[in-house]
């Protein structure tokens, strides 16, 4: 990663006030979001799955799932598919030689705020190729063929595996040089890291936006932050990120792969036990896991100003965790090898804590260490609450909690559970499926 971007986080003031810019940006459009019945989206068809008739966007499927992981070795529920390759990307300028990001102001029908900020691109080939009918997505061209600008982060990336099948976006960021001249059209605004620091911390970033910025690493040269523990988290990015560091994590996951199993198939949403599909939506007999209801939606700032589209609701509650620790000085985060359903490789490293309340029938299915979210308030380095992709996911809000644990106080860690650096997870994040997207999102909160 070129220098400049830790100064980019140090920099808390940039071209535009980035609150005030949300909410004039918010108050500028309207946004409408009304939950209807599936039979009233007349451009989708519940069969044996839920599908657009045009074959395109997304479907809503059955899965068969068994494995050897956790306390439930065989259950079925729905799942996304959604086979499309986004496109999650972010132009970087230097004004100043300070990197500024090129942030849009973005509706989605699925939050609970319904406007945040999201990267400069935001679109599945569906939405970039317009079978919406709608605009054109601005900037794509520096995306999908950036010749005029250089390529600083280019990662293909899983997606929330619990409700996703297979689901992958491209991450990038990308730098234009000073001299080329970008239109900033009226719903785009440069930030620096700083400003952008601020409103994750206030849960105005979505989730689209947070995975591209886990990618972002502080190993480079710069001024160290004034307080301790963001300099103790700049410190972890510059630790532990050897070949040799990066080939024992990868033994230790495979290790993980062979130990546990994962075999998932479609089948029809019909014949999924516990689980009525029918006009009214999709939803669980005991009202637990999440529901797939139908939204009809207006936002004048979209591309497309009018539409309709299932949408999945979780049960709330759901929280992603970092236990961390200083070792010799160094800062290390505890992370986990998870088996989730949607994920390509059957595992991929997740938080401390992954903890979604829906999921749990009895109080001995909740993971191991959730016994330390009741940390005292001294010891709780962040906490905030971060949407979901506010696209596919309705009211999806996750609260975000990073505990330091005090000096000389022991984990019983799990077989399932390392420590390892920022640094290392760096190097995991930027070698592809290894690092879910619920720990990126937490990771990101760490800028």
């Amino acid at each position: 990663m070129r220098p400049g971007f830790l100064a980019s986080a140090l920099v808390t003031d940039g071209p535009v006030d980035a609150d005030l810019f949300l909410k004039q940006r918010s108050a500028s459009a309207r946004y409408e979001v009304t939950e209807v019945p599936l039979s009233a989206l007349p451009e989708w068809r519940l069969t044996d799955r839920l599908a657009h008739t045009s074959g395109r966007f997304f479907s809503v499927e059955g899965l068969a799932v068994r494995t050897n992981f956790g306390p439930v070795p065989a259950w079925h529920q729905p799942i996304i598919v959604q086979p499309d390759i986004g496109i999650l990307g972010i132009l970087v300028k230097r004004f100043h030689g300070v990197p500024h990001f090129l942030m849009q102001v973005k509706m989605e029908p699925g939050n609970s705020s319904l406007v945040q900020y999201a990267a400069t691109v935001q679109a599945t080939q569906s939405n970039y190729q317009r079978v919406h009918g709608g605009r054109p997505t601005p900037y794509l061209e520096h995306f999908l063929r950036p010749s005029r600008g250089r390529v600083l982060v280019d990662r293909l990336l899983s997606e929330h595996a619990s409700w996703y099948l297979h689901k992958r976006n491209r991450n990038m960021i990308v730098e234009i040089p000073p001299d080329v001249d970008v239109p900033r059209l009226d719903d785009f605004a440069w930030l620096t890291l700083g400003q952008l620091r601020a409103q994750l911390a206030a849960g105005h970033v979505n989730m689209n936006a947070r995975t591209v910025l886990a990618c972002i690493s502080y190993a480079g040269n710069g001024p160290d932050p004034e307080d301790d523990f963001h300099a103790a988290v700049v410190a972890s990015h510059r630790r532990s990120r050897s070949d040799a560091d990066l080939a024992d994590a990868m033994t230790w996951l495979i290790d993980q792969k062979e130990l546990y199993t994962l075999d998932v198939h479609r089948t029809a949403l019909s014949g999924l036990d516990g689980w009525i599909a029918d006009d009214e939506g999709i939803r669980h007999r005991d009202g637990g896991y999440f529901r797939v209801v139908g939204l009809k939606i207006t936002a004048t700032s979209r591309e497309v100003t009018s539409w309709t589209q299932p949408m999945l609701e979780p049960v709330p509650g759901n929280l992603v965790a970092f236990l961390c620790r200083r070792r010799g000085g160094v800062l290390e985060f505890l992370v986990q090898a998870l088996v989730q359903p949607g994920l390509t490789d059957r595992l991929e490293l997740a938080a401390s804590i992954q903890l979604a309340p829906g999921y749990y029938r009895t109080p001995s299915d909740l993971p191991p260490l959730v016994e330390y979210l009741s940390a005292p308030v001294s010891q709780v380095r962040h906490s905030s609450v971060q949407s979901e992709d506010g696209g596919r996911f309705l009211r999806a809000d996750t609260r975000h909690v990073v505990i330091e644990l005090r000096p000389g106080q022991e984990v019983d860690v799990p077989p399932t559970h390392r420590w390892m650096t920022l640094g290392l997870l760096d190097r995991l994040v930027s070698a592809g499926y290894y690092v879910n997207v619920e720990a990126r999102s937490l990771m990101a909160c760490l800028l």
